[in-house]
């Protein structure tokens, strides 16, 4: 029996462990957001960070999930997504993309005190899936390949020019 009672309370622990209550699923700490520098720079989970995209980078959270921001001291919300990894600042809980801080209203301020609240946890497939489907369009738009043709008629021509196009892999 008391076997059986440990054994069902280490399971509950790691079940919380996975899937907190709602309770905990909510942080405080001070956020902070991109500077413009990193505009267009690959995120973590291999996306571009673009500042009128409403995202964020935590250190834990997996890629994909979704947490509802607010600013402590004005009462302004906001909800981002986890693409990216960070902040490198120890005394920071989260960096969030331009327009998700303009939407707290920290720009002027930098940083703010915020609390996170969980909405849904993100799966690392979602993310890859998301990142091959971008791969996928880059390499469709890149492969348009211009059949040559032979035209009598450019040979008659003072300068000629060639086309040439380059797969996304360079060759």
């Amino acid at each position: 029996m008391i076997f059986k009672s440990v054994y069902v309370n280490v399971f509950l622990t790691f079940v919380n462990f996975i899937n907190p209550s709602s309770d905990e699923k909510v942080n405080t700490g001070t956020a902070s957001f991109y500077a413009k520098k990193f505009e267009g720079k690959r995120t973590s989970s291999g996306q571009r960070y673009r500042a009128t995209e409403r995202t964020a980078a935590h250190r834990s959270y997996p890629f994909g999930t979704l947490l509802e921001i607010t600013n402590q001291n004005n009462g302004l919300k906001t909800v981002v997504r986890v693409n990216d990894r960070g902040p490198h600042a120890k005394t920071r809980l989260i960096d969030l993309s331009y327009l998700a801080a303009k939407d707290l209203g920290l720009i002027n301020s930098g940083t703010a005190n915020v609390t996170l609240k969980v909405i849904s946890i993100g799966r690392p497939s979602d993310s890859q899936r998301h990142n091959e489907k971008v791969e996928e369009q880059n390499t469709e738009k890149s492969t348009q390949i211009i059949s040559p043709v032979f035209q009598p008629e450019l040979l008659e021509k003072k300068h000629q020019y060639m086309i040439v196009s380059k797969k996304a892999d360079g060759s």
